[in-house]
């Protein structure tokens, strides 16, 4: 929260604007601020709603605001949800006074936020959460990868969140647009990997930029793809979804990103035959719907979530102080 206030507040807004497209940067929002305590509100939602429930938090950007709202939903999740609302579970907004704004579907303001997560925010996020149905994932066929993302998707959200946090300028997507026309004289990184071979609108990837440099990854960490220094795309020899913790996926978007670059060196080194047989041992012994322990804030942010499942009973097990 401190880094979130440290570094947002008092940056002037961007709008966007429609009519000339090369005055795009990514940044466009109704309030910077808000747009930081909105991810941090939306990574709290991913990490307490979204291993159990399927619940997603998809930043959306609209053409005349900017990013202006996530949205709370499973119908990417599964294909058991496809003819869900896109809003389902409400949205939290990131314009208006106080935001951010938890609403309904329809727009009404459930919870406003902004001054709750600056004063107090163990109390506003448990305050939100109960506010967010539990509704569990039900039995069925959610794809072959469910079991992989409900583990790597929240570690991803929050390296994500928390690189953002650090970085004003970065920008991260999951809705993205891939065409299957070159645009500016280059095709689609996704379209050259055969993510999709028609103009479509993917949400199993995610997207992260900073600056000129961008990577893509997939939702369950088995596929990424990121820029190189020819200007190309390349994929990565050791995946996302290998790493242990959140920590690891932070430091790997780093290094695709040049925040630190001799990361990014790591990459071409081809790891070790014993490392190699040391992480089939340990994935061999781990269970792959086994909820992991690691905190989901860091403790100087004054605001910590467990990941252990909270009592049936108990919301407010779901928030604790750091």
């Amino acid at each position: 929260m401190k880094l979130a206030i440290q570094n947002y507040e008092g940056l002037e807004a961007a709008s966007p604007s429609p009519d000339d497209p090369d005055k795009f940067t990514g940044i466009e929002t109704p309030d910077r601020l808000a747009f930081a305590l909105g991810w941090i509100a939306a990574n709290v939602v991913i990490q307490r709603r979204y291993r159990r429930c399927g619940i997603d938090a998809l930043p959306i950007y609209h053409p005349e605001n900017g990013w202006d709202r996530f949205l709370l939903t499973r119908r990417v999740t599964s294909q058991e949800f496809k003819d869900e609302p896109a809003n389902s579970y409400g949205m939290i907004m990131l314009d208006g006074e106080d935001a951010p704004r938890l609403t309904t579907p329809g727009g009404k303001t459930i919870l406003s936020m902004g001054q709750g997560m600056r004063e107090d925010p163990v109390n506003t996020l448990k305050a939100m959460l109960k506010r967010i149905p539990r509704d569990e994932m039900p039995e069925g066929k959610h794809g072959g990868r469910w079991k992989q993302r409900r583990r790597t998707y929240p570690r991803l959200y929050r390296a994500v969140t928390e690189t953002l946090l650090e970085q004003p300028g970065l920008v991260a997507a999951r809705e993205i647009f891939v065409d299957d026309k070159p645009i500016d004289g280059a095709y689609h990184p996704l379209y050259l990997h055969g993510a999709t071979l028609e103009p479509k609108i993917l949400y199993d990837w995610m997207m992260v930029q900073l600056g000129r440099w961008a990577v893509f990854v997939r939702t369950h960490g088995g596929q990424t793809i990121f820029e190189t220094e020819r200007r190309t795309w390349s994929t990565v020899k050791k995946q996302l979804s290998d790493e242990e913790d959140y920590e690891g996926i932070k430091r790997r978007l780093e290094g695709f990103l040049r925040i630190k670059p001799e990361v990014l060196e790591e990459e071409k080194k081809k790891p070790s035959q014993e490392k190699k047989k040391e992480r089939e041992a340990r994935k061999k012994k781990q269970k792959t719907d086994e909820e992991p322990k690691e905190a989901l804030v860091n403790s100087d942010d004054e605001v910590a979530v467990a990941e252990e499942p909270a009592t049936e009973n108990r919301e407010d097990s779901e928030v604790e102080q750091g």
